[in-house]
């Protein structure tokens, strides 16, 4: 990966991983647990756990390929690649629709915040980072 593609991917994970674990702590994990019972998600306490680990896992992984991703054959790498900006886009549309549902306040929102400008900006993140892998990877082959 070109550094640039390394740098975004870096980004994006540390983006991921530094808010999912800060909802292992309060007041965060309070704030989860009313996110998903204020949109009527069903097992909001088994889920508050799945999206605390999954936002871990997808930093470490965005994190190991901003790191140590050239040492990954390039299949591997580009198949872990799409499935890690492909995860943040289907969070952040959840998260989208979070901040949009009138059932959640915004004080249980990232930075009190109800437009969901954080979220949109992961997603354009990761278009961004798409850009610039394809863009990096076509060059390779002219």
């Amino acid at each position: 990966m070109k550094k640039s593609v390394k740098t975004v991917t870096g980004i994006l994970g540390f983006f991921m991983l530094i808010p999912g674990l800060a909802k292992f702590t309060e007041p965060f994990k309070t704030y989860i647990y009313n996110h998903l019972t204020g949109i009527g998600f069903p097992f909001a306490d088994q889920m508050q756990h799945i999206v605390k680990f999954s936002e871990v896992g997808i930093g470490i992984l965005m994190l190991y390929l901003a790191f140590k991703g050239n040492k990954l054959s390039t299949s591997l790498r580009n198949k872990l690649f799409n499935f890690g900006n492909l995860t943040i886009v289907i969070m952040m549309i959840v998260a989208v629709y979070t901040h949009l549902h009138p059932n959640v306040p915004a004080e249980v929102l990232p930075m009190e915040f109800k437009p969901p400008i954080m979220p949109i900006g992961y997603i354009l993140l990761v278009v961004y980072n798409f850009y610039l892998f394809r863009s990096n990877n076509e060059k390779q082959w002219k």
